[in-house]
C-alpha cells in the first residue's frame, strides 16, 4: 500500500511552481495595487470635492489598516479548512465591491466603511493569501526568494499604476491634483471593474498544492517513498502554543515597536523632504525607493534563504538605521544644499533594500519561526502587532514633531527602529533554540 502511495506522488516542475509566483506577483501589481497602493491619490481631489478636512479623510487608513489586521488572524484560521479559491474571489469581491462603495458615498461614514471593506477584503487574497500560496508551493528551500518576488510585484505595479491613475483623475476633475475637485466619481467605478476582472482571471489558475503533488525541493529522484516523506516540513507549534510562547510575545512587540518607526518612513518622509528640495528632486527620490524596494525584496528574499531570519532582518535592520541617519543630516541642513539630494537618494537606496523587512518577512518569519501547523493565525498575530505600531506611529510621528522639530522626530524613530530590531532578533533566536528542543 505505501508502495503504491508513493507511486502515486506526482512531482511539479520548477516552471509550474514560479507560475504560482507570478499569479501571486500579478496580484500584488493589480488587485492588491488597486485596493491600497493607489488609494492616497484619490485624497486631495475628495477632500476637495466634498470639502472634509484632510486629517478626517485620511482616518480611512487607519481603521482599514487596524480592522483589517484584527480580521487577519481570523482569515489566517479559515484557509486550512475552505478552498482557497473560495477565499481569494471573496477578498476580490469585497474589494471590488469596496471601490463601488466609494464612488456611491458622499459622506465621511460610507467612505470610511469602503476602506475597512476595501482593506479586509485584500487580507483575503493578499496579507493572507500571497503568503499561504508561497508557503505551500515552497515549503522549504527558495521560499525566501518566492516570496520576495511575490511581494516586490507592488512595487513593480506601483510603476504603471500611478501615472495611469493620474491620468484617470485628470479626465474627470477640474483643476490641479492637489487643489482640484472631482466632475465624476466615474474612477471609482473604473478600478472597480479592472480589479474585479483581473482577480477572475488570477482566480482561474491560482492555487495550492493537490496532496498527491511533490513540491519539495530537496528530494531524493531515485526513491518516490523518500519524496513524500520530505515534502513535510516542520509544523511546530498551534496557534495556542504560540499565545503562550513568552518569546511570541517579545517577537510581537518588536514588531509593535518597529512599526511605530517605519510608520514615519512611510508616510512621513516625502512631506518632510518637501521642506528640504524641490518636489522635482521629491519625486525623483520616490523613484529611486521603488526600484531599490524591488531589488530589496528579492535580495531579502534570498538572504533570508541563505543566511537565516536572525542574519537577514540584522541587515534589513542596518540599512533602516543608515536611512534614518540620512534624514538626520538632511533635517539639520538647510533648504536646496546640494546634500540634501545625495543623502536623500542614499535614504531611499538603504530604505528601499529593507523593504523585505515588513512586505515578504512576516510572512517568512512567521512559518520558520513557529511552523507550519498554525502559519495562518500566526502571520495574522504578528501583522495586527506591526498594524497597531504604524497606525500608532503616524499621528506619534506628528506630535512630536509638532512639539519639537523633524531632527527631534527622527531621533525617535532611530530608537524605535533600533529597539524594535533588536527584540526582534533576540525572540528569532530564542525561538529557534526552542525549535531545535522540539525536533
Amino acid at each position: 500500500m505505501d508502495e503504491k502511495l508513493a507511486l502515486a506522488q506526482k512531482p511539479v516542475s520548477k516552471g509550474y511552481r514560479y507560475f504560482m509566483v507570478f499569479l501571486c506577483m500579478l496580484t500584488q501589481a493589480v488587485p492588491y495595487g488597486i485596493a491600497q497602493l493607489i488609494q492616497p491619490l484619490f485624497v486631495h481631489p475628495l477632500v476637495n470635492t466634498f470639502h472634509f478636512t484632510l486629517a478626517s479623510y485620511t482616518l480611512i487608513f487607519t481603521f482599514g489598516v487596524v480592522v483589517g489586521s484584527l480580521v487577519s488572524p481570523l482569515v489566517g484560521k479559515a484557509l486550512p479548512k475552505v478552498n482557497f479559491k473560495i477565499m481569494y474571489l471573496i477578498g476580490i469581491v469585497l474589494s471590488a465591491g469596496a471601490y463601488g462603495i466609494f464612488g456611491l458615498s458622499t459622506k465621511l461614514p460610507g467612505f470610511y466603511l469602503a476602506g475597512i471593506i476595501c482593506m479586509v477584503g485584500s487580507t483575503f487574497y493578499s496579507g493572507q493569501g500571497v503568503p499561504w500560496v508561497i508557503n505551500h508551493w515552497f515549503p522549504d528551500e527558495g521560499r525566501g526568494v518566492a516570496l520576495g518576488l511575490a511581494f516586490c510585484g507592488g512595487s513593480v505595479g506601483e510603476i504603471f499604476l500611478q501615472p495611469i491613475t493620474q491620468a484617470i483623475l485628470k479626465s474627470f476633475m477640474v483643476g490641479g491634483a492637489k487643489t482640484g475637485h472631482l466632475t465624476s466619481m466615474m474612477p471609482f467605478f473604473i478600478f472597480s471593474i479592472a480589479l474585479l476582472v483581473i482577480g477572475v482571471i488570477i482566480v482561474l489558475f491560482i492555487r495550492v498544492p493537490k496532496s498527491n503533488e511533490i513540491v519539495s525541493s530537496a528530494i531524493d529522484k531515485k526513491d518516490r517513498a523518500t519524496k513524500a516523506q520530505t515534502n513535510q516540513d516542520f509544523q511546530g507549534w498551534s496557534s495556542k502554543e504560540v499565545l503562550k510562547m513568552k518569546w511570541f510575545w517579545i517577537f510581537s512587540i518588536g514588531f509593535l515597536i518597529f512599526g511605530l518607526g517605519m510608520a514615519s518612513l512611510n508616510e512621513d518622509y516625502a512631506a518632510f523632504l518637501d521642506t528640504k528640495m524641490s518636489l522635482t528632486q521629491v519625486g525623483l527620490i520616490g523613484s529611486v525607493f521603488g526600484m531599490a524596494g524591488i531589488v530589496g525584496n528579492i535580495s531579502g528574499g534570498y538572504l533570508f534563504d541563505r543566511l537565516g531570519v536572525a542574519k537577514a532582518m540584522t541587515y534589513a535592520g542596518v540599512m533602516l538605521v543608515i536611512s534614518i541617519l540620512l534624514m538626520l543630516l538632511i533635517s539639520v541642513q538647510p533648504y536646496g544644499d546640494s546634500m540634501n539630494s545625495v543623502a536623500g537618494i542614499g535614504y531611499a537606496i538603504a530604505s528601499g533594500l529593507s523593504v523585505f523587512s515588513y512586505m515578504s518577512g512576516p510572512a517568512f518569519m512567521t512559518k520558520s519561526l513557529f511552523g507550519a501547523k498554525a502559519q495562518g493565525v500566526n502571520l495574522g498575530y504578528v501583522s495586527l502587532a506591526y498594524a497597531v505600531g504604524f497606525a500608532i506611529g503616524a499621528p506619534l510621528f506628528g506630535v512630536i514633531k509638532g512639539m519639537t522639530n523633524f531632527t527631534i522626530a527622527w531621533c525617535f524613530t532611530l530608537i524605535f527602529v533600533s529597539v524594535g530590531f533588536i527584540l526582534l532578533i533576540i525572540a528569532a533566536l530564542r525561538i529557534k533554540r526552542l525549535q531545535k528542543q522540539l525536533i
